[in-house]
Protein backbone atom coordinates (compact mmCIF):
# COMPACT_ATOMS: atom_id res chain seq x y z
CA UNK A 1 0.00 0.00 0.00
CA UNK A 2 3.02 1.98 0.06
CA UNK A 3 2.55 2.84 -3.62
CA UNK A 4 -0.89 4.25 -3.12
CA UNK A 5 0.53 6.63 -0.10
CA UNK A 6 3.40 8.04 -2.27
CA UNK A 7 1.29 8.42 -5.44
CA UNK A 8 -1.15 10.62 -3.22
CA UNK A 9 0.68 12.62 -1.52
CA UNK A 10 2.53 13.59 -5.18
CA UNK A 11 -1.20 14.26 -6.02
CA UNK A 12 -1.86 16.53 -3.54
CA UNK A 13 0.99 18.42 -3.73
CA UNK A 14 -0.39 19.86 -7.16
CA UNK A 15 -2.95 22.52 -6.72
CA UNK A 16 -5.72 21.13 -9.39
CA UNK A 17 -9.07 20.00 -8.55
CA UNK A 18 -11.19 17.17 -9.28
CA UNK A 19 -15.16 17.50 -9.68
CA UNK A 20 -17.69 15.16 -8.33
CA UNK A 21 -20.85 15.05 -6.34
CA UNK A 22 -19.80 14.49 -3.42
CA UNK A 23 -18.04 17.29 -3.13
CA UNK A 24 -20.79 19.32 -2.89
CA UNK A 25 -21.55 17.40 0.33
CA UNK A 26 -18.42 18.28 1.51
CA UNK A 27 -18.65 21.67 1.27
CA UNK A 28 -21.40 22.26 2.54
CA UNK A 29 -20.69 19.39 6.05
CA UNK A 30 -23.97 17.70 5.02
CA UNK A 31 -25.31 14.63 3.53
CA UNK A 32 -26.48 14.38 0.07
CA UNK A 33 -30.16 14.33 0.83
CA UNK A 34 -29.26 18.49 1.25
CA UNK A 35 -29.59 18.60 -2.62
CA UNK A 36 -31.67 15.16 -3.89
CA UNK A 37 -34.63 13.72 -3.50
CA UNK A 38 -33.08 10.62 -2.79
CA UNK A 39 -31.61 10.67 0.70
CA UNK A 40 -28.78 8.79 0.10
CA UNK A 41 -27.82 11.01 -2.92
CA UNK A 42 -28.03 10.79 -7.15
CA UNK A 43 -30.99 11.61 -9.08
CA UNK A 44 -33.85 14.18 -8.86
CA UNK A 45 -32.66 17.33 -7.21
CA UNK A 46 -35.09 19.07 -4.73
CA UNK A 47 -35.69 22.92 -4.66
CA UNK A 48 -32.58 23.59 -2.36
CA UNK A 49 -29.85 21.67 -5.41
CA UNK A 50 -32.32 23.07 -8.08
CA UNK A 51 -32.60 26.61 -6.74
CA UNK A 52 -29.79 27.25 -4.06
CA UNK A 53 -27.06 24.90 -6.04
CA UNK A 54 -27.71 24.84 -9.15
CA UNK A 55 -29.15 28.60 -9.50
CA UNK A 56 -26.84 30.53 -7.33
CA UNK A 57 -23.45 28.62 -6.63
CA UNK A 58 -22.47 27.03 -9.45
CA UNK A 59 -22.78 28.96 -12.96
CA UNK A 60 -20.97 31.94 -14.29
CA UNK A 61 -21.86 35.07 -12.23
CA UNK A 62 -22.23 36.85 -15.94
CA UNK A 63 -25.61 34.42 -16.82
CA UNK A 64 -26.21 33.55 -13.39
CA UNK A 65 -29.60 36.12 -13.20
CA UNK A 66 -30.63 34.53 -16.89
CA UNK A 67 -31.49 31.46 -15.01
CA UNK A 68 -35.41 30.40 -14.15
CA UNK A 69 -35.87 30.49 -10.49
CA UNK A 70 -39.30 29.81 -11.19
CA UNK A 71 -38.48 25.91 -12.63
CA UNK A 72 -37.24 22.94 -9.71
CA UNK A 73 -39.63 20.42 -11.82
CA UNK A 74 -43.18 20.61 -9.44
CA UNK A 75 -45.93 20.28 -11.36
CA UNK A 76 -48.61 21.14 -9.28
CA UNK A 77 -48.58 20.13 -5.51
CA UNK A 78 -47.10 16.64 -5.50
CA UNK A 79 -45.52 15.91 -8.77
CA UNK A 80 -41.96 16.49 -9.13
CA UNK A 81 -39.74 15.16 -12.57
CA UNK A 82 -36.64 16.28 -13.28
CA UNK A 83 -33.50 14.63 -16.40
CA UNK A 84 -30.02 14.17 -16.64
CA UNK A 85 -28.59 14.20 -19.90
CA UNK A 86 -24.95 13.32 -20.97
CA UNK A 87 -23.04 12.89 -24.11
CA UNK A 88 -19.32 12.28 -24.32
CA UNK A 89 -16.81 12.55 -27.21
CA UNK A 90 -13.15 10.91 -26.94
CA UNK A 91 -9.60 10.12 -28.19
CA UNK A 92 -7.95 7.12 -27.67
CA UNK A 93 -4.94 4.89 -28.57
CA UNK A 94 -5.94 2.00 -30.79
CA UNK A 95 -4.36 -1.21 -29.33
CA UNK A 96 -4.59 -3.39 -32.65
CA UNK A 97 -2.26 -0.52 -34.36
CA UNK A 98 -0.58 2.79 -33.91
CA UNK A 99 -3.67 5.32 -34.78
CA UNK A 100 -5.77 7.34 -32.39
CA UNK A 101 -9.27 6.41 -32.39
CA UNK A 102 -12.01 9.26 -31.67
CA UNK A 103 -16.37 8.54 -31.00
CA UNK A 104 -18.45 10.39 -29.54
CA UNK A 105 -21.73 8.84 -27.44
CA UNK A 106 -24.33 9.01 -25.28
CA UNK A 107 -23.42 8.36 -21.81
CA UNK A 108 -26.54 9.10 -20.27
CA UNK A 109 -29.95 9.83 -20.82
CA UNK A 110 -32.82 9.56 -17.65
CA UNK A 111 -35.70 10.85 -16.37
CA UNK A 112 -37.00 10.50 -12.74
CA UNK A 113 -40.65 11.46 -11.28
CA UNK A 114 -41.21 11.70 -7.83
CA UNK A 115 -45.01 11.67 -6.53
CA UNK A 116 -45.41 13.01 -3.04
CA UNK A 117 -48.43 11.18 -1.60
CA UNK A 118 -48.08 12.69 1.78
CA UNK A 119 -45.56 15.21 3.52
CA UNK A 120 -43.50 11.68 4.91
CA UNK A 121 -44.40 9.39 2.35
CA UNK A 122 -43.23 9.27 -1.63
CA UNK A 123 -42.90 7.33 -4.83
CA UNK A 124 -39.79 7.73 -7.53
CA UNK A 125 -39.21 6.33 -10.86
CA UNK A 126 -36.19 6.78 -12.58
CA UNK A 127 -36.81 5.39 -16.37
CA UNK A 128 -33.46 5.33 -18.08
CA UNK A 129 -32.46 4.25 -22.38
CA UNK A 130 -30.27 1.36 -20.52
CA UNK A 131 -32.60 -0.68 -18.53
CA UNK A 132 -30.07 -1.95 -16.28
CA UNK A 133 -30.32 1.81 -14.97
CA UNK A 134 -34.10 1.83 -14.25
CA UNK A 135 -35.02 2.15 -10.55
CA UNK A 136 -37.67 2.82 -8.39
CA UNK A 137 -38.48 2.82 -4.43
CA UNK A 138 -41.21 4.34 -1.80
CA UNK A 139 -40.21 6.39 0.60
CA UNK A 140 -41.45 6.73 4.02
CA UNK A 141 -40.11 9.17 6.41
CA UNK A 142 -41.32 7.67 9.81
CA UNK A 143 -38.35 6.98 11.91
CA UNK A 144 -37.05 9.18 14.79
CA UNK A 145 -34.34 12.29 13.89
CA UNK A 146 -36.14 12.56 10.29
CA UNK A 147 -35.04 8.52 9.42
CA UNK A 148 -36.53 6.59 6.85
CA UNK A 149 -37.66 3.23 5.31
CA UNK A 150 -36.59 3.02 1.64
CA UNK A 151 -38.22 0.28 -0.12
CA UNK A 152 -37.83 -0.82 -3.79
CA UNK A 153 -35.45 -1.62 -6.96
CA UNK A 154 -32.09 0.77 -6.49
CA UNK A 155 -28.50 0.96 -5.64
CA UNK A 156 -27.40 -0.26 -2.07
CA UNK A 157 -25.74 2.69 0.09
CA UNK A 158 -21.92 2.23 -0.45
CA UNK A 159 -19.05 5.10 -0.24
CA UNK A 160 -19.54 8.18 -2.44
CA UNK A 161 -21.78 8.44 -5.48
CA UNK A 162 -19.30 9.90 -8.20
CA UNK A 163 -20.88 10.91 -11.47
CA UNK A 164 -17.84 9.24 -13.06
CA UNK A 165 -18.59 5.38 -12.95
CA UNK A 166 -15.14 4.78 -14.92
CA UNK A 167 -13.57 5.11 -11.26
CA UNK A 168 -12.03 1.72 -10.20
CA UNK A 169 -14.01 1.59 -7.47
CA UNK A 170 -17.36 1.95 -9.47
CA UNK A 171 -17.49 0.59 -12.77
CA UNK A 172 -14.09 1.23 -13.75
CA UNK A 173 -12.17 0.54 -17.57
CA UNK A 174 -14.75 -0.65 -19.93
CA UNK A 175 -14.94 -0.75 -23.82
CA UNK A 176 -13.32 2.47 -25.33
CA UNK A 177 -10.79 2.80 -22.36
CA UNK A 178 -9.94 -0.72 -21.65
CA UNK A 179 -6.51 -1.38 -20.97
CA UNK A 180 -6.33 -5.00 -22.20
CA UNK A 181 -5.54 -6.85 -18.67
CA UNK A 182 -6.48 -10.40 -17.95
CA UNK A 183 -8.84 -9.34 -15.33
CA UNK A 184 -11.43 -6.75 -15.30
CA UNK A 185 -10.35 -3.49 -14.93
CA UNK A 186 -12.76 -2.14 -11.73
CA UNK A 187 -15.09 -3.41 -9.51
CA UNK A 188 -18.13 -3.34 -12.36
CA UNK A 189 -20.33 -4.29 -9.63
CA UNK A 190 -22.76 -1.05 -8.53
CA UNK A 191 -23.49 -0.21 -12.79
CA UNK A 192 -24.22 -3.68 -13.85
CA UNK A 193 -27.55 -4.65 -11.48
CA UNK A 194 -29.67 -2.90 -9.08
CA UNK A 195 -30.90 -4.33 -6.13
CA UNK A 196 -34.16 -4.92 -4.85
CA UNK A 197 -34.03 -3.94 -1.03
CA UNK A 198 -35.52 -2.37 1.81
CA UNK A 199 -33.33 0.50 3.46
CA UNK A 200 -33.44 2.31 6.72
CA UNK A 201 -31.90 5.90 7.44
CA UNK A 202 -31.28 7.05 10.65
CA UNK A 203 -29.66 10.38 11.47
CA UNK A 204 -28.10 10.44 14.59
CA UNK A 205 -27.35 14.39 15.33
CA UNK A 206 -23.74 16.16 15.20
CA UNK A 207 -23.28 15.09 11.48
CA UNK A 208 -23.78 11.70 12.04
CA UNK A 209 -26.21 8.92 9.67
CA UNK A 210 -26.31 5.36 9.63
CA UNK A 211 -27.89 3.63 7.01
CA UNK A 212 -28.34 -0.09 6.48
CA UNK A 213 -30.15 -2.51 3.86
CA UNK A 214 -30.66 -5.74 2.61
CA UNK A 215 -31.69 -6.94 -0.88
CA UNK A 216 -31.57 -9.16 -3.84
CA UNK A 217 -27.56 -9.72 -5.08
CA UNK A 218 -25.43 -7.29 -6.89
CA UNK A 219 -23.22 -9.62 -8.12
CA UNK A 220 -24.49 -12.15 -10.69
CA UNK A 221 -22.28 -15.23 -9.63
CA UNK A 222 -23.95 -14.82 -6.00
CA UNK A 223 -27.47 -16.39 -5.82
CA UNK A 224 -27.67 -17.75 -2.39
CA UNK A 225 -27.25 -14.93 -0.01
CA UNK A 226 -28.99 -11.64 -0.37
CA UNK A 227 -26.91 -8.37 0.17
CA UNK A 228 -26.41 -7.17 3.34
CA UNK A 229 -25.03 -3.18 3.08
CA UNK A 230 -24.06 -0.54 5.89
CA UNK A 231 -22.93 2.53 5.95
CA UNK A 232 -21.80 5.16 9.16
CA UNK A 233 -21.62 8.52 7.63
CA UNK A 234 -20.23 11.20 9.11
CA UNK A 235 -20.17 15.37 8.14
CA UNK A 236 -20.52 18.39 9.65
CA UNK A 237 -19.75 22.05 9.04
CA UNK A 238 -16.91 24.05 11.31
CA UNK A 239 -16.05 27.68 10.80
CA UNK A 240 -13.26 27.84 8.58
CA UNK A 241 -13.37 23.81 7.11
CA UNK A 242 -15.86 21.08 6.74
CA UNK A 243 -14.89 17.38 7.30
CA UNK A 244 -16.72 14.36 6.08
CA UNK A 245 -15.88 10.21 6.35
CA UNK A 246 -17.94 7.02 5.94
CA UNK A 247 -16.82 3.52 6.85
CA UNK A 248 -18.55 1.22 4.48
CA UNK A 249 -19.84 -2.48 4.47
CA UNK A 250 -20.78 -5.11 2.02
CA UNK A 251 -21.42 -8.71 2.56
CA UNK A 252 -23.04 -11.31 -0.06
CA UNK A 253 -22.27 -14.87 -0.39
CA UNK A 254 -18.39 -15.59 -0.74
CA UNK A 255 -17.87 -11.79 -1.53
CA UNK A 256 -17.16 -8.98 0.88
CA UNK A 257 -16.36 -5.48 0.52
CA UNK A 258 -14.96 -2.68 2.73
CA UNK A 259 -13.95 0.64 2.59
CA UNK A 260 -13.38 4.48 3.56
CA UNK A 261 -14.32 7.24 2.15
CA UNK A 262 -13.87 11.03 3.24
CA UNK A 263 -13.14 14.43 2.00
CA UNK A 264 -12.03 18.10 3.55
CA UNK A 265 -12.83 20.83 2.25
CA UNK A 266 -11.18 24.21 3.30
CA UNK A 267 -11.57 27.79 1.16
CA UNK A 268 -11.66 27.10 -2.34
CA UNK A 269 -10.40 23.46 -2.19
CA UNK A 270 -12.34 20.53 -1.80
CA UNK A 271 -10.27 17.27 -1.40
CA UNK A 272 -12.71 13.91 -1.20
CA UNK A 273 -10.85 10.14 -1.46
CA UNK A 274 -12.46 6.51 -1.05
CA UNK A 275 -10.22 3.04 -0.68
CA UNK A 276 -11.92 -0.34 -0.92
CA UNK A 277 -10.76 -3.78 -0.51
CA UNK A 278 -13.08 -6.44 -2.17
CA UNK A 279 -12.57 -10.32 -1.61
CA UNK A 280 -13.66 -12.85 -3.50
CA UNK A 281 -14.73 -10.40 -6.61
CA UNK A 282 -12.73 -11.52 -9.36
CA UNK A 283 -11.33 -15.64 -9.03
CA UNK A 284 -11.26 -15.85 -5.20
CA UNK A 285 -8.76 -12.91 -5.10
CA UNK A 286 -8.34 -9.53 -2.98
CA UNK A 287 -8.70 -6.21 -5.12
CA UNK A 288 -8.26 -2.95 -3.88
CA UNK A 289 -9.63 0.11 -5.42
CA UNK A 290 -8.47 3.79 -4.68
CA UNK A 291 -9.48 7.24 -5.73
CA UNK A 292 -8.22 10.27 -4.64
CA UNK A 293 -9.63 14.06 -5.63
CA UNK A 294 -8.37 17.27 -4.98
CA UNK A 295 -11.04 20.18 -6.66
CA UNK A 296 -9.73 24.15 -6.75
CA UNK A 297 -12.36 26.50 -7.57
CA UNK A 298 -10.61 29.56 -9.29
CA UNK A 299 -13.72 31.47 -9.99
CA UNK A 300 -17.78 30.66 -9.85
CA UNK A 301 -17.90 28.54 -12.30
CA UNK A 302 -14.60 27.63 -13.34
CA UNK A 303 -13.06 24.48 -11.56
CA UNK A 304 -9.36 22.91 -12.41
CA UNK A 305 -9.57 19.26 -11.43
CA UNK A 306 -6.83 16.60 -10.69
CA UNK A 307 -7.57 12.89 -10.20
CA UNK A 308 -5.86 9.70 -9.38
CA UNK A 309 -7.40 6.57 -9.73
CA UNK A 310 -5.43 3.14 -8.66
CA UNK A 311 -6.90 -0.56 -9.28
CA UNK A 312 -5.26 -3.84 -8.45
CA UNK A 313 -6.73 -6.70 -9.43
CA UNK A 314 -5.07 -9.61 -7.17
CA UNK A 315 -3.31 -7.73 -4.62
CA UNK A 316 0.34 -8.37 -6.84
CA UNK A 317 2.29 -4.94 -7.92
CA UNK A 318 3.43 -6.37 -10.84
CA UNK A 319 0.70 -8.68 -12.17
CA UNK A 320 -1.52 -5.79 -13.46
CA UNK A 321 -2.04 -3.05 -10.97
CA UNK A 322 -3.47 0.24 -12.71
CA UNK A 323 -2.58 3.74 -12.05
CA UNK A 324 -4.26 6.64 -13.98
CA UNK A 325 -3.75 10.13 -13.77
CA UNK A 326 -6.71 12.86 -14.65
CA UNK A 327 -6.09 16.64 -15.33
CA UNK A 328 -8.77 18.60 -16.83
CA UNK A 329 -11.48 21.76 -16.34
CA UNK A 330 -14.99 21.56 -15.50
CA UNK A 331 -17.06 24.56 -16.64
CA UNK A 332 -20.71 25.34 -15.58
CA UNK A 333 -21.66 28.29 -17.90
CA UNK A 334 -25.74 28.07 -17.13
CA UNK A 335 -27.24 26.70 -14.12
CA UNK A 336 -28.39 23.53 -16.52
CA UNK A 337 -25.30 22.49 -18.01
CA UNK A 338 -21.67 21.54 -17.56
CA UNK A 339 -18.28 20.97 -19.65
CA UNK A 340 -15.94 18.65 -18.58
CA UNK A 341 -12.30 18.58 -20.37
CA UNK A 342 -10.09 16.06 -19.38
CA UNK A 343 -6.80 14.51 -20.41
CA UNK A 344 -6.03 11.12 -18.45
CA UNK A 345 -2.69 9.07 -19.00
CA UNK A 346 -2.67 5.57 -17.53
CA UNK A 347 0.50 2.91 -16.23
CA UNK A 348 -0.08 -0.48 -15.78
CA UNK A 349 2.80 -2.27 -13.69
CA UNK A 350 3.27 -5.38 -15.59
CA UNK A 351 6.58 -6.58 -17.31
CA UNK A 352 6.63 -6.25 -21.06
CA UNK A 353 2.91 -4.75 -20.96
CA UNK A 354 2.58 -1.79 -23.76
CA UNK A 355 1.77 1.21 -22.14
CA UNK A 356 -1.65 2.45 -23.51
CA UNK A 357 -1.61 6.33 -24.98
CA UNK A 358 -3.41 9.13 -23.27
CA UNK A 359 -7.05 9.74 -23.62
CA UNK A 360 -8.97 12.90 -23.90
CA UNK A 361 -12.12 13.66 -23.34
CA UNK A 362 -14.87 16.55 -23.49
CA UNK A 363 -18.59 16.10 -21.80
CA UNK A 364 -21.57 17.83 -21.82
CA UNK A 365 -23.83 17.33 -19.18
CA UNK A 366 -27.55 19.24 -18.75
CA UNK A 367 -30.20 18.67 -16.56
CA UNK A 368 -33.93 19.88 -15.17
Amino acid sequence: MSKIFFSSLSFLLCLDFAFALPRFAVQNGSSCMACHVNPTGSGLRNDYGSNVVALEELPFKRWQAKGNEDWDGTIGDHLQVGGDFRVQGIQYGNTADTTRKSAVFPMQAEVYIYLELHENAGMFTKLSAKNSETEFWGLFKVLPQNGWIRVGQTLPNYGIRLDDHTSFFRYGNMSKTGIGLDYQEGFQLFWSKKSSLIEFGLPFGNGFLFTASGGTPLNSGSQEIKNITSQLYFARSFEKFSPMFSLNLMKENDLSLMGIAGGLSFSKFTWTFELDKAENLINGKNSYAYYDELAWEIKQGVHLIAKYDFFDPDEKWKTGAISRYTLGVELFPLNVLEVKIQARLSEVDKNGFIQPDPEYLVQFHTWF
